[in-house]
Formats: structure tokens, sequence, C-alpha cells
């Protein structure tokens, strides 16, 4: 409820209440486990519908809902529906039973009642319905209810059959110390047994909450969880077997009861729904705009923002772009060599001893450390904000100190969040978190802002760096305002705990530093884009109820915008299908996953916007850059908007900088003018292997896709979802989400210690 009413929260599970309904679930499914292994699986199906009860008295004394006569009427039916079951249990007189992993084998194979009939009917079923669900695009129809109602119903009873079967055998082998059970291969297909029911039963619940919420879904949802349960006791347990035919008449009777009791609750939606519909105006239920805006809200408008603009022709700090590395290369010479002042310099990764290319002559083969002490010399005064944690191959603050001029002023900005007692034994990144501002400011007049990282991975445009393959890097440098020059001499002093959420002080306009207010930036620009929205960015983590930011979400919305006025529009992102240059399998493995998460939720915002999946794709291209059959690594991190307005930023696509929590500390820049333009023209005619061009999106997207006549050219290679169920996905996103520690944003509150390096030249070795 506090996530719907301030999206600057984050999503709700990213939300202390959260923490603690996921220990009471914890708490249920023991119960519910203990639970399997004392009564039959058919016996027990009835009183999950008890849960409906309890529920309602919780809507009632803690949400203050309203306990009306439908309530009373269901929970009514559902208690003697529960007691006449118990009543037919009794009157049956049927000892509990025991199973080993021997006789278990045994019932399941010999004496059930038609398993692998009853399995291979359910399945088609749940197949053929939601194959249908899925060609035909009835997201919001009533087969669409039924479909994924039913199917966790289903999943559910398989669920409990595994944990079942499991517990039955841990119990058998716990009363005779038999622990060599547990390596048969058939208890360890039981266990598979689980999370192979779980994660679709929970898929289908969440799927089915999203699009029909709480009081439609639910109460059928518990319908079929106790037709589900009642099939697999009956088929697999042949736990009505021995019931006489009084009995058995007495418990289905009570199993329809407590199903009508239920099915009032269903009744109740529809009444309050309607009644809602009565009381509200079609206009104020139908406007889309009004639900839009509420998703996509943020802190201040378009308007607000402020940009970076050409200086006059007469001046030296007019607004550049830098197009590759060797253009970033020059103007991080050009601009150590011109200082007399001041330098301030923020990195996240630089090799100090690597030599700068430059084409005037009389500058040639200098590094970094030679330009600093030259710049020394001339009573420069030189100050440098450094990351410390040698992860991506950074040197050591002790060989830094040794290198450069003891009056250079040297602050390092470290975070506190690194890998938990679980998550260290999986990944070699010693930090989670990493301070990722990179800025070259020059005497309080001039700011270069990205492009000025040095390293042997990053080369000129279609040229191989030193791992074999190419390197696409963008840097923007414009004039500095005094309150931009204030805020970067602020961020280079001591301090304890800088925290780089949706409360802290953000750098002022053009300037952004990632976290919630660069995201509302980005999300602005998209939605007041007019015909065009070009997106590059190294890692694109987005859309979905597990991410916070909003950027594939607007992208889509303004698709549909633009569908619906009948608009010609165009969205270009382009995107990385690897991560070479990350340490971490682990992250490496998460960053290729999240494409094909982001695709998916990309579709499936659009299938929420009424879009089908050609009017999505007509108007959205999402590629990767590939030459000669060798990835091109996209690092340009850019958002370009109708050739006019323009986010050159360190930020990455991923809550790790862009939610209400980020992790790591980011800058960027918005500048805006006929360099933008020509910025997007240049680009274009890199990847589409022209000079001099003057491309409309039209021809983009022809060359990108090829038509009848001709075929696909240029650079741009076109990134496609793999042919792998969502639900895997979707439960392998949950597993890095929830045991990464926080690794991957959004999550955890991040705070950054900055220190100045004096004498303790190891005070941060890692």
């Amino acid at each position: 409820m506090r996530v719907a009413r301030d999206s600057s929260l984050g999503t709700a599970t990213m939300q202390t209440a959260f923490l603690g309904g996921l220990v009471l679930l914890i708490m249920g499914t023991i119960s519910a486990i203990i639970n399997l292994g004392i009564l039959g699986q058919a016996i027990q199906a009835p009183f999950a519908a008890l849960t409906l009860i309890y529920s309602a008295l919780l809507g009632r004394f803690v949400l203050h809902e309203s306990f009306g006569l439908y309530d009373l009427l269901s929970s009514a039916l559902i208690i003697v529906g529960v007691g006449v079951d118990l009543y037919a249990a009794e009157l049956a007189h049927v000892p509990p039973k025991s199973y080993t992993l021997k006789s278990l084998g045994r019932l399941l194979t010999r004496h059930s009642v038609f398993p692998l009939g009853y399995t291979v009917i359910v399945l088609t079923y749940a197949t053929l319905l939601l194959r249908r669900v899925r060609i035909a695009n009835l997201q919001r129809h009533p087969v669409t209810l039924l479909a994924f109602s039913s199917c966790a119903g289903i999943m559910a009873g398989f669920t409990s059959l595994a944990t079942k079967s499991v517990v039955e055998v841990a119990k058998s082998a716990r009363k005779h110390q038999d622990w060599l059970v547990f390596l048969n291969p058939f208890f360890v297909l039981l266990v598979i047994a689980i999370p192979c029911a779980l994660v679709p039963q929970l898929f289908f619940l969440n799927k089915g909450l999203e699009f029909f919420g709480t009081l439609k879904f639910i109460p059928l949802y518990q319908a079929f969880i106790i037709i589900g349960n009642l099939g697999c006791g009956l088929v697999f347990y042949n736990e009505m077997g021995s019931y006489s035919s009084t009995a058995l008449t007495c418990f289905m009777g009570g199993i329809m009861i407590t199903i009508c009791g239920v099915c009032v609750l269903l009744v109740k939606g529809d009444v309050k729904n309607n009644g809602a519909d009565a009381r509200c105006s079609n206009t104020v239920l139908l406007d889309h705009k009004s639900k839009e805006k509420k998703r996509l809200a943020t802190d201040f408008t378009f308007e607000q923002m402020e940009w970076a603009t050409e200086c006059d022709t007469s001046t030296t700090n007019e607004l550049r772009v830098c197009r590759d590395f060797r253009e970033c290369q020059e103007a991080i010479v050009e601009l150590l060599v011109s200082a007399r002042k001041s330098i301030y310099y923020s990195t996240f990764l630089c090799d100090f001893t690597q030599v700068l290319d430059t084409t005037n002559e009389k500058h040639m083969d200098n590094t970094f450390v030679s330009l600093v002490c030259d710049a020394v010399k001339r009573g420069v005064d030189v100050h440098i904000l450094y990351n410390p944690v040698r992860d991506y191959g950074t040197d050591s603050i002790a060989d830094l100190r040794r290198i450069l001029p003891r009056e250079v002023h040297f602050a390092c900005s470290v975070s506190d969040l690194g890998p938990g007692w679980f998550t260290r034994y999986l990944s070699n990144n010693s930090r989670y978190a990493f301070h990722h501002q990179k800025y070259l400011c020059v005497d309080e007049k001039t700011i270069m802002v990205t492009g000025c990282d040095v390293n042997t991975e990053r080369e000129g445009w279609l040229r191989k760096n030193h791992l074999a393959y190419y390197w696409h890097e963008l840097s923007v440098i414009c004039r500095c305002t005094p309150e931009m020059v204030s805020w970067v001499q602020s961020n280079h002093k001591p301090a304890e705990k800088r925290y780089y959420d949706q409360f802290v002080e953000y750098p002022p306009f053009p300037l952004v530093s990632g976290g919630w207010r660069e995201e509302n930036c980005i999300v602005n620009m998209i939605m007041n884009a007019k015909h065009s929205v070009q997106l590059e960015n190294q890692i694109m983590i987005s859309g979905g109820s597990l991410q916070h930011n909003r950027v594939c979400s607007a992208i889509v919305a303004r698709v549909s915008q633009a569908r619906n006025k009948g608009e010609s529009f165009y969205a270009l992102i382009l995107t990385n299908a690897a991560q070479k240059d990350e340490p971490s399998f682990l992250a490496r493995s998460y960053c290729s996953l999240s494409i094909q998460w982001s695709l998916e939720q990309l579709e499936e915002c659009a299938i929420d916007y009424g879009l089908t999946l050609n009017e999505l794709w007509q108007h959205l291209q999402v590629g990767r850059l590939e030459h000669d059959g060798v990835s091109i690594k996209v690092h340009s991190n850019i958002l370009i908007v109708d050739g006019k307005y323009a986010l050159r930023s360190s930020s990455n696509l991923a809550d790790r900088s862009l939610s209400a929590r980020p992790n790591d500390t980011e800058l960027g820049l918005l500048f805006s003018g006929p360099r933008v333009s020509e910025l997007q023209q240049d680009l274009l005619n890199m990847y589409l292997g022209t000079i001099g061009k003057n491309y409309s999106w039209n021809q983009v997207f022809q060359c990108i896709r090829g038509t009848a006549t001709k075929k696909s050219s240029g650079l741009i290679i076109p990134l496609e979802k793999k042919n792998w169920s969502p639900v895997f996905t979707w439960f392998m996103m949950i597993c890095f989400i929830y045991l990464s520690g926080g690794a991957t944003g959004g999550r955890v509150k991040v705070s950054y210690k900055t220190t100045n390096i004096g004498a303790n030249k190891h005070e941060y070795e890692t």
C-alpha cells in the first residue's frame, strides 16, 4: 500500500513489511509440511479453504475492510463443509498409514488409481489451455482466469504430493535410522519434483494476481487447490479406497459445500466490482492515461530539467562530444595540459601508466602520471577520487602513491556492501557496490563526464583491444556552472556516510548522479519524445515486479501512445548479449539472463497496454553491435530523444544504478542542441557502415531488418528471446535477486565512506 502511494519507495518486495510477511509465509509452509506427515492429502484438501476465513478476518481487523453478508455466508459454508469432511473421515475409521521408500514405490507404481493417465490428462489440459491464452493474447479474459487458477491449483496438488512423499520417507528414515535412503535415486527424484511443481504454481499464482487481483483470483485458486489435492490424494495415494459408500458420499458432499463457500467469495468480488462500476463514471475507469501517469509518475517534470548547451563560438569551453575512446584520450590530454588552477578527477578504473593516444606531436607518449606531474609543477591543485576496490583491475593505493606526486590530494570512496556469509562462496567480488563516477573537471571551467577511465580494454572505434574484441565509448565535455563546481569540490571532501538513495543531495542540473532522480529524468525524456528514442546501455535489466526502474515500461507506454494516436514513432535499444569484463561468473550469468527477462517483460508490458506483439516490434528494435563476427562492447550509456535531447551517464540500465536504493555512485550529463543531432547521425553512420549520410528512422529500421528486396546491413544484430519458458526466467531471476545479498541493486541502503589517503597507503588494500 505504501508503494502504491509512493513509487520512489521501490517495489513491494523491497519493503521491510514484505520480509515480515515472508517469515509468516515460511512458518505457514512448515506447518503445512508437518500436517502432510500426519493427514492424508485428500483429507487435508478442504482445510485450504479455511485460509479464506482467516484472510477475511485479517482484512477486517488489520486493513479495516468490511466483513459483510457474503463473507459470513462463505465462512459458514466452508466451516460446514470442513465439518462434514471430518465426520466422513471419522465414519470411515481409516487408521493413519506410514510409508517407507519401498512401500511408497510399490504404492505409486502398483496400487495407485491410474496415476500416469491422471498426470498426462491434467498436464495436457494445462498445456492446451495456456497455449490458447498465449496465442490469442487473452490476458484479462475469463479463459485466462480459468487457466491461471486451475493450473496453479493443479500444480499445488503435485507440490503437496511430492512434499508428502518426501515427508513420509523422512519419517521412516528417522524411525529406522536408515539415513542412506536419502541417497536413493527415487528419493532424489521426489525432492527434485517439489521445485518442479512449486515454481510453476507460484508463477501462475503471480500472473493471476497481476491480471485479476485478489478478490477475483484467490477464491477460484483455492477451489482448484482443493480439487488438485483431492485428485492427487485419490489417484496416487488411493486414500478413499477403504472408505464405505456412506463415508465417501459424505466426504464428497463436504467438498462440494466447501467449494460452494469459496465460490460465494468469487460472487462477492464480481458484485463489488459491479458496484464500483455503478458508483464510478466510465471515464474514470477507462481512462488509461490516468493509470499510465500514476504508473510513470516522476518527482519533477520534463520542463523543470536543465540542459547543457553550446557556448558562443568565441569560447573554447563549448559543448562537445567524443565519439570513441581515441577522441576521449585526446580530450583527456588536452584538458590536463591546459589546467592552470585545479584538476578534479574521479575514476572507477584507471591505468595511470598507460600511454594516452593523441595527434598532438608535443604531447605524444604521455601517461596520466606524467601529465599530472607536469600539472603539479605548474602549481595546479590536483584532486583524485579513486575506487580502491581491485575486483576490476585497479591499482593498489600504495602503488599509486609511489608514482604520483605527494602534492596530489588523494581520496578513496568505498561502500559498506559486500558479500554475505553465503554469497562469498559463490562470487569472487569483494564488494557489491562501487564508486563508479567518471569525470574530469579542470580550472573550475570545464568538465568531461564519462569516457575518462583508462585501461587496455578501452580502444577506438573498430580497433580491437588486448582481449581481441571491440569497445564503444562516448564522452561529453561542457562548461561548468558555479553550482556544478561547488558540487564537484564537495564530492572530494571526506565524509563518514554518504547515502546515494532517494534522499541524497543530488548535483545540480544538468548533472545527474544515478538513483531515483536520474531514473525520473529518463522516464520524462522517453514520455516526452515526439518521434524517436535511441537508448544505448551496456546492461539492460528492466521491467516486471522484480525491478524498480521503469525504463522499459516507459518505452512501451510511449509506443502505446504512438499506436493509439497513429504516430510515426521509433525506439532503438542497443545493449550487450554478454559481459566479458565482469570478473564474477555469477555476474556474467545474471547479465545474460537479464536480457531474456527484459525482452519478456517488454512483451508482457505491451500486452498489458493492449498492444499486440507485432505492434510493439513495429515501433521497437532491440539489438547488439558486432563487426566481422566479433562483438562490440556497448559502453556508450546514452539516451537520445528526437535528436534534440541527450543524457550521457555512467549509470547502467539496472536497479544497481537507477532505483531509489542504488548500489553504485554515478554521474551523467543532460545536454541539448544541434550537437545532439550531429552526434546521433554520426552514431547511425558508424553503426550502419556509412559516412556522411543523413538517416531517417524508417531507413534505420530497414537497414537493421532488411526488406523484401534488400538484405540487412550494418553492425546492429537484432536480439531475440530464447525459446525457453518464462517460468524458468522468472525462477532464475528470483534466485539471483534474493540470494545475491543486495548485489542486484535496489534492495539495500548502501552508504559510502570518503577518506583522504595520507601516510597510511595500505588502508584500502583488498
